[in-house]
């Protein structure tokens, strides 16, 4: 999906907004987009399933169905992208070894945009149970001859990578958890 819609999806979390609002709220973010090519974009949205449209005379209402249709794959991928491209490979197989409690795939980490392969701190995972994950993880399709990764704790500031990793976790649990209501609304920069 284009970075445009990923801003879409986002304006539209758990709200209910018709063309106009959203045009608003796009053109706030930098998208100066005419109404009738939005309106377009909008349709189409719903005509493959991603937007409910409500008819709420004299307008339409959109509301998006984002959370049902991304995966987890598309979410970390959008996480990791603010993330050094030298520590990225090594956060991946942290997180999802960490999310699925097991080692991660080459083609999962391809699904990453990330280049699947042995440095310092990650290694080829010599798990005895490979061929058991494999069978188990039916929502993609992963190669029988798919190389297998994981952490190299021996070689490694594992205090860092469990911080960093961690971090990517929370940001996650932040765009995709209402928490308006229960976190400052300001952080403090410094301590006092």
């Amino acid at each position: 999906m284009s970075e445009y819609y990923h801003i879409l999806t986002k304006i539209m979390a758990n709200r209910q907004l018709s063309i106009s609002s959203i045009a608003r709220e796009l053109k706030k973010n930098g998208y100066d987009q005419h109404r009738l090519i939005l309106t377009g974009y909008l349709r189409a949205l719903h005509d493959v399933g991603y937007m409910d449209e409500i008819d709420i005379p004299p307008s339409k209402v959109y509301i998006s169905k984002a959370g049902m249709k991304r995966d987890v794959y598309t979410i970390l991928k959008d996480h990791l992208k603010d993330i050094d491209i030298s520590e990225r490979l090594e956060i991946a197989v942290f997180v999802l070894s960490s999310l699925f409690h097991r080692p991660c795939f080459k083609c999962e980490l391809e699904l990453l945009g990330i280049e699947a392969r042995k440095t310092e701190t990650v290694r080829e995972s010599k798990d005895g149970r490979l061929k058991e994950h494999r069978t188990a993880v039916t929502r993609i399709k992963i190669p029988v001859d798919d190389m297998a990764f994981e952490l190299n704790m021996d070689r490694m500031d594992k205090s860092n990578v469990l911080f960093r990793g961690n971090k990517v976790l929370i940001d996650i649990l932040n765009d995709l958890i209402d928490l308006d209501g229960l976190k400052a609304k300001s952080q403090q920069m410094k301590l006092a």
